[in-house]
């Protein structure tokens, strides 16, 4: 399944969601919108929009209402994350008429200046986290991002100059956005009773005091938000400003002006993903619970069954140690009891197995010393005497023996005397072959020297 990114913008009674799916060459977007009396109903609508169930993968992100934080811009002479995160409550104390215990603090990565580092912090109630997270069907996991408007809106915003209007129907914010970061902003609260030609007024006057701040004038200005209608459109318009419309490049016409902030905020956390680089409020006693934490009971369970299994397995394996350990001794002195029976008195025992390999070598040159089935040396031996005549004179000087035949070197009176050696050696049943390897005259030239080699019927026994 696709990874999705899920942005929640929740304004009165409205609930608007928007689901942004990663595919090859596009971003496919769901848009929907809900309304609700009660935040049991919230969670219900939310769940069924969410498709009945929010998966692993999924990145779910929600922002809190600009008026809800209080925000300060603090210079630091080091950029280490802990040694921010001790220095802030220290730094904030001194500037906030509140009581930081109630609160939670949030900040943006340091952006180094000439002699220092800038950081950007906001503070919110821990009430509105709480009353906030009372709208989702999964508290504990999700969201797992709560940022703040119009912060939430910076990673779409911060590569282009320019001020945001952002106009919900319980406030209006107009932020300027310069140098990849909100420069400054200011808030209208309670904006259900103005009608458009005063809230016009508030954004332009504030919209000049932001860019006198910076010596800058004809920003274009996005425009996003539940509370922009046609006529507010039909008035700035009227004022020859460049009126964009956030992430256009990405969702183009499909987004109204309305659900742009829930779209916004999926299409942020999808850029932002990896790079942190964005406020989060879920900390401390809201941190979002992963899901080895949700399912604890279950996994602590699991382990002890493991570690179960595991000591019974270790343990049964020693005891079957222990009943070969025994097996092996018994069959030792079993053998060593042979071996004293078998082996003459006084033989020191080494290695039983291999003294009577030993042994068992030797008989077997024996055996083959006298053969079995007629092929034995003794055998071709006598079978060499009563094959040769008695009135022939013969000298063996040499014997070869091994089981498929003889070899056999002599000399005898003449080269006849050789050749009836040979016939009558063919004629014993026990040679299948007979051969004169070589004969000819000695030195002296009285007696001749030769070879035979004798073949046995049946080869290898």
């Amino acid at each position: 399944m696709s990874k999705r990114f899920i942005g929640i913008d929740l304004e009165g009674t409205d609930i608007r969601v928007a689901i942004l799916t990663a595919a090859p060459g596009k971003i496919d977007i769901e848009l929907e919108k809900r309304s609700h009396d009660t935040p049991e109903d919230a969670a219900e609508a939310i769940k069924e929009m969410l498709g009945g169930k929010i998966t692993l993968g999924d990145r779910l992100v929600t922002a809190l209402p600009c008026r809800v934080g209080l925000f300060r811009r603090l210079r630091f002479p080091f950029r280490e994350k802990n040694k921010i995160e001790a220095a802030l409550p220290l730094e904030l104390k001194s500037q906030l008429p509140i009581s930081l215990e109630e609160h939670l603090v949030s900040f943006l990565p340091p952006r180094a200046r000439e002699d220092d580092y800038e950081v950007d912090a906001v503070v919110v109630n821990k009430r509105e986290v709480a009353e906030l997270l009372t709208y989702f069907p999964d508290p504990e996991q999700n969201p797992r991002r709560i940022d703040l408007f119009p912060f939430a809106l910076l990673p779409i915003l911060s590569e282009q100059d320019g001020v945001l209007v952002y106009c919900r129907r319980l406030e209006v914010v107009v932020a300027l956005v310069y140098d990849g970061m909100i420069r400054d902003y200011r808030l209208l609260p309670g904006t259900s009773e103005l009608n458009e030609t005063e809230i016009f007024d508030f954004i332009a006057t504030q919209v000049s005091q932001l860019e006198n701040a910076i010596g800058h004038e004809g920003l274009p200005l996005w425009i996003t938000g539940a509370g922009v209608t046609e006529e507010l459109l039909v008035i700035l318009y009227k004022t020859d400003r460049t009126l964009l419309t956030p992430a256009e490049d990405v969702f183009g016409d499909e987004v109204s002006s309305e659900m742009a902030p829930a779209a916004l905020l999926a299409l942020a956390e999808m850029r932002e993903e990896k790079k942190s680089a964005q406020l989060n409020f879920r900390q401390g006693e809201f941190a979002a619970r992963g899901q080895l934490e949700t399912f604890r009971s279950k996994l602590v369970a699991v382990i002890l069954l493991m570690l179960f299994v595991i000591v019974g397995g270790a343990l049964t394996m020693h005891l079957g140690y222990l009943q070969k350990t025994r097996e092996e001794h018994a069959l030792k002195q079993q053998i060593i009891g042979i071996f004293q029976q078998v082996m003459p008195a006084g033989t020191t025992i080494v290695d039983v197995p291999l003294q009577f390999e030993g042994q068992l070598k030797d008989l077997r040159k024996q055996i083959q010393l006298f053969g079995l089935g007629g092929h034995g040396a003794a055998t071709v031996l006598q079978s060499l005497s009563s094959s040769i005549d008695r009135d022939l004179r013969v000298d063996f000087q040499e014997f070869n023996y091994n089981n498929d035949g003889a070899h056999l070197s002599g000399n005898a009176d003449s080269f006849e005397s050789v050749n009836q050696i040979a016939e009558k050696l063919k004629a014993n049943p026990l040679f299948n072959q007979v051969e004169i390897k070589g004969a000819k005259l000695a030195a002296d030239n009285s007696q001749v020297d030769f070879e035979l080699q004798l073949k046995f019927h049946g080869g290898r026994e």
